[in-house]
């Protein structure tokens, strides 16, 4: 299971904020999910072709329409920080 510290720390790094109450109920199900993921990391895959899609069918693209687009300027009011005109981000890797 995980800490309410691990947790704490993967938020701070995500830039979410929790209460109390929420934490615990967050790490509840966060562990539910990393139990999950345990789970699937046991099953044999041994000579099992990867799949690479659910569906048969071969995606499509659809066609871009001008008025579908939003200008620069609108998309980084979005964010809360910004540079050069691209969104800021956290550096995560050491």
């Amino acid at each position: 299971m995980i800490s309410k510290e691990e947790v704490k720390n993967i938020a701070e790094i995500a830039k979410l904020k929790f209460g109390e109450d929420e934490l615990e109920a967050f790490t509840e199900k966060f562990s539910l999910v990393l139990d999950f993921v345990h789970n699937i990391n046991k099953v044999d895959t041994e000579g099992i072709e990867p799949c690479y899609g659910i569906s048969e069918e071969n995606g499509f693209f659809k066609e871009l329409e001008e008025e579908q687009t939003l200008d620069r300027e609108e998309v980084l009011k979005n964010t809360t920080e910004s540079e050069y005109g691209y969104f800021k981000i956290l550096k995560v890797v050491e």
